[in-house]
């Protein structure tokens, strides 16, 4: 099975009991959270209701071995640049963190898993739509 990593939105979608993404994850051998992705879920987490028990459910989350944070380098910097241009040559613009998602889980050969289809626009990037 493909390396699977998802977006912000996968991740609230498997914590509010996504039976599809479930099902994603336990076929996988590998789950990438690009580092952006990271981000946005701790910044859900600290101005949400309930940082306490959500923070302790990432960080298990993290823990599980098959978890690998996706950083950037100078490959990552490349790609970004590279997708940016491309969408702008389509006239189809997505958020900037939405790219560096992308050119991460393109430069770790990851498919994946969203909700946002701006995603799809992207020239050689795998991705894995759910409902």
């Amino acid at each position: 099975m493909q390396n699977i990593a998802l977006d912000t939105n996968a991740y609230t979608g498997l914590g509010r009991g996504s039976v599809e993404i479930k099902n994603l994850l336990t076929n996988t051998l590998s789950i990438g959270i690009p580092s952006m992705v990271m981000g946005e879920i701790y910044f859900g987490i600290y101005s949400g209701n309930n940082s306490q028990k959500n923070s302790l459910l990432f960080e298990k989350f993290m823990n599980n071995d098959r978890v690998k944070v996706l950083n950037v380098n100078e490959a990552t910097t490349r790609l970004f640049g590279e997708i940016s241009a491309q969408l702008r040559s389509i006239g189809k613009p997505i958020q900037q963190n939405d790219i560096w998602i992308a050119a991460l889980c393109k430069q770790y050969n990851y498919y994946l898993v969203t909700n946002d289809t701006g995603f799809n626009n992207i020239i050689g990037l795998n991705v894995i739509n759910f409902n």
